[in-house]
Formats: C-alpha cells, sequence, structure tokens
C-alpha cells in the first residue's frame, strides 16, 4: 500500500492485476474465445494457447443443464446482459462453479462485435451448500467439519470484502498520481468524509462505506491526456471541457455493479463537481437532488484541495479557507453542511495535520 501512496505503481500493475486476479474471457459474436485472463487459465487449469479460438464448451460440465445456455444466449442475442451460476470442469477433470456475468460489447462505432464475461468464484460456497442437504445425515465428528468449513468461508468472504476496499482506495490513489497529487489526499478526503457524514446525522455504517468509496471521486482522470492532466499553464476552453469528462469516465467505469460500496462510489465519481445552485457539471443538478454523497465530498475535496500544496498553487491560508466556504454557502455546496463543516473545523483541521504531506 506505502507503494501506492507514494504514486510509484501505475495502471499497467492495475491492469495486472485485474488480469491475475479477475477470472475475465471475451469471444467474438460466435463464442469462440479471443482472450482469457491469468485467473480463468489458473481455475480452469487450460493454458491461454488452449483456450484461444475455442468453444466455452471446452470447460462445460456435462451436469450442465442446455436450457440455462439457451436462456443465456435468447438474452444475449437481444441485447440484454445475462447473469447466472455455471458449473464447469477444469482441464484435470476436476469441478468448479462460478457465478457468471456475461454482456455483449462494441467496438467505437458502437457494433457489437462480441461478449466478455467477469466470474466470481463460487465453488467453496458451493460446497457448503451441498454439505448442508446432508447435514441431517451425518454424525457429530463430520457436522463439526461442516462448521470449521463455515467458519473458512465466512473467513474468506471478509478477507474478501477487505480487498475490496483496499483495490478502491488503491485505484483511487492511482488516479490521484497520475496528476501529480499525492496518496494522502485520498485518506484525507476519506476521512474527511466520513466526519462530514457522521455530523450530518448520517448511520455509522453508510458514513463508513462514502469513507471507502470516496477515494475513487477523481478515478477518471485516468482516461484525460498528461498534456491536459498536468499542463503547467491555464487550461483552454476545450481542454477545460476535456478535463470535466473525467467524473463521467469515472461513473461509466463503476457503475456497472449491484454492489452498494461501487454504487457509492460511481455516485461520488459522476456528482462531486455538481453546485447547489445547478450551476456545476456534468449534469447541472441542483440542491437535494446531488446525492448526499456527492455534496459531502464536494466539501471534502474542495477544503482538502485548497489547504494543500499543488505543483501549480501554495496552500491557502486557514482563514482564507474558512471565508471561501463561507462565500459560497447556498451556491457552491450545501448550506446546512457547510454549517456543519465549520462548527466542527477543529476535527477536520486534525485530520490534515495527521495525514499531512511534509
Amino acid at each position: 500500500m506505502n507503494n501506492f501512496l507514494n504514486g510509484t505503481i501505475d495502471l499497467k500493475y492495475l491492469l495486472h492485476a485485474f488480469d491475475k486476479n479477475v477470472i475475465f474471457s471475451a469471444t467474438d459474436l460466435k463464442g469462440c474465445i479471443v482472450y482469457v485472463s491469468d485467473a480463468f487459465c489458473k481455475i480452469s487449469k487450460y493454458k491461454s494457447q488452449e483456450l484461444i479460438n475455442k468453444n466455452h464448451n471446452i470447460v462445460r460440465h456435462p451436469d450442465m443443464p442446455s436450457k440455462v445456455f439457451k436462456d443465456m444466449w435468447d438474452n444475449l442475442l437481444g441485447g440484454k446482459r445475462w447473469s447466472g451460476e455455471i458449473k464447469n470442469r477444469a482441464k484435470d477433470g476436476s469441478e468448479y462453479w462460478v457465478l457468471a456475468k456475461i454482456e455483449p460489447y462494441f467496438d467505437s462505432d458502437g457494433k457489437k462485435i462480441g461478449y466478455h464475461a467477469v466470474r466470481e468464484d463460487i465453488t467453496a460456497q458451493k460446497k457448503v451448500e451441498q454439505l448442508k442437504e446432508n447435514l441431517e445425515n451425518i454424525n457429530d465428528h463430520l457436522e463439526k467439519q461442516i462448521e470449521e468449513r463455515i467458519v473458512e468461508v465466512v473467513s474468506l468472504n471478509r478477507d474478501i470484502k477487505e480487498t475490496q476496499k483496499e483495490i478502491i482506495f488503491t485505484m483511487g490513489a492511482i488516479g490521484e498520481s497520475r496528476c501529480k497529487e499525492t496518496g494522502n489526499h485520498v485518506t484525507r478526503v476519506a476521512e474527511y468524509s466520513r466526519i462530514l457524514a457522521e455530523y450530518s446525522g448520517m448511520d455509522k455504517f453508510n458514513a463508513e462505506m462514502l469513507k471507502e468509496a470516496s477515494p475513487m471521486h477523481d478515478i477518471g482522470k485516468i482516461g484525460i491526456a498528461d498534456s491536459i492532466l498536468n499542463k503547467p499553464a491555464k487550461l483552454t476552453s476545450q481542454e477545460r471541457e476535456i478535463m470535466n469528462t473525467h467524473v463521467t469516465l469515472g461513473y461509466e467505469m463503476l457503475r456497472h455493479t449491484d454492489k452498494k460500496l461501487l454504487k457509492i462510489a460511481a455516485t461520488v465519481a459522476h456528482e462531486h463537481h455538481e453546485k447547489w445552485d445547478g450551476s456545476g457539471y456534468p449534469r447541472g443538478l441542483k440542491g437535494e437532488d446531488i446525492s448526499i454523497y456527492g455534496r459531502i465530498t464536494a466539501i471534502a475535496d474542495v477544503f482538502d484541495a485548497l489547504g494543500s500544496n499543488r505543483a501549480y498553487k501554495k496552500a491557502w491560508k486557514n482563514k482564507d479557507i474558512f471565508q471561501m466556504f463561507k462565500d459560497e454557502k447556498g451556491k457552491h455546496f450545501d448550506p446546512t453542511l457547510v454549517d456543519i463543516f465549520l462548527n466542527n473545523i477543529d476535527d477536520f483541521l486534525a485530520v490534515r495535520d495527521k495525514f499531512y504531506d511534509y
């Protein structure tokens, strides 16, 4: 994690981590495999060259009913996304289960050119389900073994959730490092967001979720060219328009999920530049039409940006920062949140001192 905070790990590392850990494949329109990740090869025990140009039937388990695949193709050919549990057979004959999410993908002209799928390994969970079905017919010793397995699965799921949080924070740090900002920026914004959320009346669970999601507010910057992102001079109007697209890019990266944490991250990425009076972007949302997550992160992000040294500016003095928030109350920022923020400013300053970039 220290390497990420120092900004020394780039997008290539993230792509490598994706290839290593995400069970991913892409096919052409006929269903022939054109790409598989290392994680796909590992779970299927096939080498990539043994899979390329083959149909996914190569890993199909004979226990799987054909109606599952008919339903899958009916959805895909109709332009819909398909999700379901699939039992597969590895090269060595062993079986494994995945939760697959498959959808079409398109070229730059919007023409459908194939299908890609992301899978979650649910083998352990399926084994636990099978064990539970026979629970009434086993002896006390076997029952103890099942309980141990359940504990293992719960522990694994906890580790997965913690890993997801770390990946989200890390991706946020990568987004900041591309524009030569420090990893401590996302740390501070995360803490500011949690504190402001709790003081505003948000329950601790959702405040913690916002803390974990807020580091992704600028993830869309990885899609902005360096010549614009790190330009030392003032951006032209055309360059500013391109820079402003980072909020939509971030939203599009994160929105395709049913996980609450990533949904919040997508919202934060999309709305942290909206303004209370409707003059923000990208949609010109006004007042409470802006999500509470976006309104909170906007204050946290601006407070940290103004109070930090950047390549193009020196940190503002505290009195000037406070005056700016008073001036922008009801314009840029939610007036109620500004009052809460200023009334508890010592807590936010303490976080800045703790994680300050010296």
